[in-house]
This record gives structure tokens, C-alpha cells and sequence, in this order.
């Protein structure tokens, strides 16, 4: 069972070259099903957990083709009534299962709309992640994941009947981990060439 609330706001500003929504929302769950500590084969059903933070989402096109799209959002949960030594439901821990506290996004482009390189662009941004205990209870300790920060960069050829495109994903070649319970390593430095045709 979960009673959530939830509002926010949203703006158009500078004759719609600034959108900008903020959201605020806080969530309680009660009668979470989780493990039985004392027996691998069981189930038990209770304890409550809660979950509150928010969100702020940015679109912005300051001058002709330039566009920005950005994201932040902050998230705080916390085990109100659980177990001692329950790994999956301990009282006063983040769940695990909530992933990461923070996390920041952005994207801008700028295509060129008028002359010879008409349809050329270029794209930069990254993403933001703060770090993430993926263990978290006396049974099993803490293990955290570092937080890490992933550069990419694009260049294409836009036009009305095609698209082809350069993408460099984690520019820096950065060694990052994601995970539940477990460590996953993820993608080193890579590129994708995407070509696409409109009928």
C-alpha cells in the first residue's frame, strides 16, 4: 500500500526559449514484501518505507539553433519500520533497491540553419551520478559504488530526407560501475555511426 503526494510547477519563459518544470513528491509504503532472514524459502510481508525528493527538468533554444535539455534530481528514502539484520529491510537504512541520491543530466546541440553547412551540427554533455551503496545492513556492511561523471559528444548531417551521425560515448574513458547487490561494469569509451532515411 502506498499514499504518495505529488505538485510542481511549470513555466514558459522568453517566448517559450526557456522551459522549465520543478516537481516535489514524497511517497510512504507500508506492508513491503521482502525476505524472511530466518528461512531463504519464505516471504514476510510489513514494514514501511519512505521516499521524498524532487525534480527540476530544463529546455532551453537561447538562439537559433541551439538547443539545451538539462535535469537534476534528488532523492531521499529511508526504511521507517523494518527488521534487524534483514539485508533487504533494515529500520534506518536507504533500500537499496533506490539506487543513487543524485543524478544530473545535460545535452546541448547547435545545427547550423542557414548556407553551405546547412545541417551540420554538434552535440556535448554528460551525466552525473552520485554514489550508490548496492550493500547497506550489519549483516552484510557497506559497499559503495564511487559516483562517477560520463562525457559524451556527437557530430551529424541533418537534412529533410536523411540523418547520419557520430556519437563518442565517456569521451574520458572513464571506469564506472552501476549495480543491485551486485557490480556491473559498464561501457568504456565508445562510438555508434547511426544513418537514418526518411520516405
Amino acid at each position: 500500500h502506498a499514499d504518495q503526494v505529488e505538485f510542481g510547477v511549470k513555466s514558459n519563459l522568453f517566448s517559450d526559449r526557456l522551459n522549465a518544470t520543478i516537481s516535489y513528491y514524497g511517497i510512504k509504503v507500508s506492508n513491503v514484501v521482502t525476505g524472511d532472514p530466518t528461512n531463504i524459502h519464505n516471504s514476510l510481508q510489513g514494514g514501511k518505507v519512505e521516499s521524498k525528493g524532487f525534480e527540476i527538468d530544463l529546455s532551453a533554444s537561447p538562439v537559433q539553433g541551439l538547443n539545451i535539455i538539462a535535469g537534476f534530481s534528488h532523492n531521499e528514502s529511508k526504511v521507517v519500520d523494518g527488521d534487524e539484520g534483514n539485508v533487504w529491510l533494515e529500520t534506518g537504512r536507504r533500500p537499496i533497491y533506490s539506487g543513487p541520491s543524485d543524478l544530473i543530466n545535460a545535452w546541448a546541440t547547435y545545427k547550423i540553419k542557414s548556407g553551405r553547412l546547412s545541417g551540420l551540427g554538434l552535440g556535448f554533455g554528460g551525466n552525473y551520478v552520485s554514489h550508490l551503496n548496492i550493500l547497506d545492513s550489519k549483516v552484510t556492511g557497506t559497499f559503495t559504488l564511487p559516483s562517477y561523471t560520463i562525457l559524451n559528444a556527437a557530430v551529424f548531417y541533418d537534412t529533410s530526407n536523411f540523418r547520419i551521425a557520430l556519437n563518442v560515448n565517456n569521451l574520458y574513458d572513464k571506469q564506472y560501475f552501476t549495480g543491485y547487490s551486485t557490480i556491473n561494469p559498464q561501457k568504456p569509451r565508445n562510438a555508434v555511426v547511426s544513418v537514418a532515411y526518411r520516405f
